[in-house]
């Protein structure tokens, strides 16, 4: 019987991997353990029926054990002020949808632009 607290976790290097080029990387002893992360069931949990997340709940999770890296870039987009917490799905959808229209950085932007 496998019992989740006891569970050594997982090696963070199985999501990030080093490139070959970086030999003198040294091995993480950050293990990602079932329970203790913001997973992406809890993540979606967070959110209302309209889409409002409660953020208070969710910093608490991530203090205590991080954030899944599959949900990362998602996540953080709230952390970093991109996305009101009171926003719905559909406004951030918009806003999503607005900043890749206007990013200058974007491929089909600067493509644009090199020619002459």
């Amino acid at each position: 019987m496998n019992i989740l607290w006891k569970d050594p976790g997982l090696p963070t290097d199985s999501f990030y991997e080093v490139r070959a080029e970086c030999t003198d990387v040294p091995k993480t002893k950050f293990k990602i353990k079932s329970g203790k992360t913001l997973s992406v069931r809890k993540w979606q949990s967070a959110f209302s029926p309209e889409g409002h997340l409660d953020i208070g709940q969710t910093l608490g999770r991530i203090y205590r054990g991080g954030i899944h890296p599959t949900i990362r870039g998602e996540v953080w987009e709230f952390l970093l002020g991109c996305f009101d917490p009171k926003s719905t799905y559909e406004e951030r959808k918009e806003i999503r949808l607005t900043r890749r229209r206007w990013n200058p950085n974007s491929r089909s932007n600067s493509a644009s632009r090199s020619k002459p």
